[in-house]
């Protein structure tokens, strides 16, 4: 039943798309220009509306090799494709949010969809009214759309803004550190030491402690043999704790939140997806101008499939290999068997997944302009008229158009 609403809605507007001419008045401007620049040709315009669907299919690989061709089009696709790979990595966020500001799944849902819908709404806004500013030809808006590809990258860095990390014993510092003065003798960190050997401490849960200055794993992990508890029974703190100088050990993990800069965060990367969304409508158009108008269509399908078998599809594979790759401490259930990671290295992690973030942005960027560089540039001013009915025509060398005895089309 979800999916009945939105196919009713999807038929009934169906109706209404029909409305639509085959041709809309725009059209004639747009294929003149098109010509202008070498990309299409009034035959093929004219092919375009009289073609089978025999016809169609029969045109595909050679529409195909045609695409291959375009430069400026593989470019764009390429661009698009480093550009998927990097928005892959959102899939990830609120798993990385959870760890870095120390809030549940749902405060961090909530806030960075708020921000998010903030980002994607103002975006879309200013995108329209970039197309309205002025009568942008798409070499232009192909390098305006570059500039704000450009333009959205330091705010990748807006997640490096986060509250410090929290020291792990057994894990960023061992146990012989934590009790020993004598530094010569000592130990690398393990979860287990001499301090909790007899407790048969499990990964299977994650139960942190604090003692002051270094989070445990658990109260186990700690080496603690006893619990107070208040009247309502709830823990309130954990005694004789053998690796720990104090001796105790308070429920949950050593860190802190840090609402302030959660907020620098959100406001950073918040200004990256309107920067990167205002160039959304301007993307699409370009997308419509770069190839013939008998391609359209194949090319939209070519996109659509290339940009996520190669983008959308690999990057959410990608960032997860990265994040496992960062940790510490895997959940191991009684019978061995490896689960979820408890603990990571969050430094070096945030560090990685950034920069391979900015890496695949930066080579979307480069793949952009390479596409505005080049994209052909006007040739020879071409003039187009109504065509006739039954009226087989075609473009000379001079770009001017002519019926099928060979006489110029147009009237002087």
């Amino acid at each position: 039943m979800g999916m009945f609403f939105p196919a009713v809605l999807v038929f009934f507007f169906s109706f209404i798309v029909m409305l639509y001419p085959r041709q809309m008045p725009s059209a004639k401007k747009v294929l003149q220009d098109k010509v202008q620049r070498g990309i299409t040709t009034a035959l093929e315009k004219k092919m375009e509306l009289g073609r089978s669907l025999k016809e169609i299919t029969l045109d595909t690989i050679p529409a195909f090799k045609r695409l291959i061709r375009n430069q400026a089009l593989t470019f764009l696709i390429i661009g698009d494709i480093f550009l998927f790979l990097s928005i892959g990595a959102y899939s990830y966020y609120p798993k990385l949010y959870v760890k870095i500001f120390r809030l549940s799944y749902k405060e961090i849902g909530m806030i960075k969809g708020i921000s998010s819908i903030i980002g994607f709404v103002i975006g879309l806004t200013i995108s329209g009214l970039l197309m309205r500013l002025k009568e942008w030809n798409p070499k232009q808006l192909q390098l305006v759309y570059a500039i704000i590809s450009g333009l959205a990258i330091p705010f990748t860095f807006g997640i490096l803004i986060y509250c410090p990390t929290e020291t792990h014993a057994g894990v960023d510092v061992s146990y012989s550190e934590l009790l020993s003065t004598n530094f010569s003798q000592l130990s690398p960190p393990a979860l287990t030491g001499a301090c909790n050997s007899d407790c048969a401490c499990a990964t299977a849960i994650y139960q942190p402690v604090c003692d002051g200055n270094v989070t445990f794993f658990s109260p186990c992990h700690a080496g603690c043999r006893e619990v107070e508890l208040d009247e309502d029974d709830q823990v309130v703190s954990y005694v004789d704790c053998q690796c720990t100088r104090s001796g105790r050990a308070m429920p949950g993990g050593c860190g802190q939140q840090c609402p302030t800069r959660l907020y620098i965060s959100l406001v950073v990367t918040t200004i990256g997806t309107v920067i990167g969304f205002s160039g959304f409508a301007a993307h699409a158009y370009i997308y419509q101008r770069v190839v013939s108008e008998v391609d359209r269509t194949f090319t939209q399908g070519i996109r659509s499939s290339v940009t996520r078998a190669l983008g959308t599809l690999p990057a959410p594979v990608l960032f997860g290999w990265v994040i496992d790759k960062f940790c510490t401490v895997w959940r191991v259930s009684e019978d061995g068997t490896t689960g979820n990671c408890w603990v990571y290295d969050l430094d070096s992690l945030l560090l990685v997944f950034t920069f391979l973030r900015v890496a695949m942005r930066t080579l979307s960027f480069t793949f952009y302009l390479l596409c505005w560089w080049v994209y052909p540039e006007k040739s020879a001013p071409a003039k187009l008229e109504e065509e006739e009915e039954g009226d087989c025509k075609k473009i000379n060398k001079d770009g001017d158009l002519q019926n099928g005895d060979g006489q110029n089309g147009f009237n002087d």
